[in-house]
């Protein structure tokens, strides 16, 4: 890797961390802080948001979050995730020819199916609920369609919301599941 390329990796890695932590770690301690939220609770939600993705409201409502309290600092969580991983992702398409090739084979298949171009993004609103799929792997997945970023975000956004809520309602007692 020449210098310039150096460089491009540094300034995206940095981009990438800020989103991360200001996202995902400073705004959600600012809103806990707002809340009256102790900043241990707000921090064991990011971690289990971090590793458990939705299921991490389980632990909020286990740490006697209220169910907007645990919305709004997961879903701020999801926001810094989204960005920081669509960032370092564009990282490793600067940087890597083998990436470039990759993505502009991807592209030329993609150009068969004009309607997932242009529609594709909106299945992301299911793609964080699915079990194998989840938050991580709907993020690339967009970013690897290249579908607009814009889009990508909010429908993964909108998802995810709808994901939380879901498991807030288990966590709450208000729906339940009988295997």
């Amino acid at each position: 890797m020449n210098l310039s390329g150096v460089i491009i990796w540094l300034r995206q890695a940095a981009e990438a961390l800020a989103f991360i932590l200001v996202l995902s770690v400073l705004l959600p301690l600012l809103f806990g802080y707002a809340a009256g939220i102790p900043v241990g609770r707000v921090l064991a939600l990011i971690g289990s948001t971090v590793v458990l993705q939705a299921n991490g409201a389980f632990a909020g409502a286990g740490l006697g979050m209220a169910p907007w309290e645990i919305l709004v600092i997961m879903t701020l969580v999801e926001l810094g995730a989204v960005l920081g991983i669509l960032t370092i992702c564009d990282t490793f398409a600067m940087t890597s020819e083998r990436v470039r090739r990759f993505l502009a084979k991807i592209e030329a298949r993609m150009r068969k199916f004009p309607w997932a171009s242009r529609y594709g993004a909106v299945s992301l609103i299911v793609l964080p609920a699915l079990p194998i799929i989840g938050l991580y792997t709907s993020i690339v997945i967009a970013w690897l369609l290249r579908w607009n970023r814009l889009q990508s975000v909010l429908f993964i956004t909108i998802g995810w919301i709808g994901v939380v809520v879901f498991v807030l309602l288990l966590a709450f007692g208000f729906i339940s599941i009988v295997f």
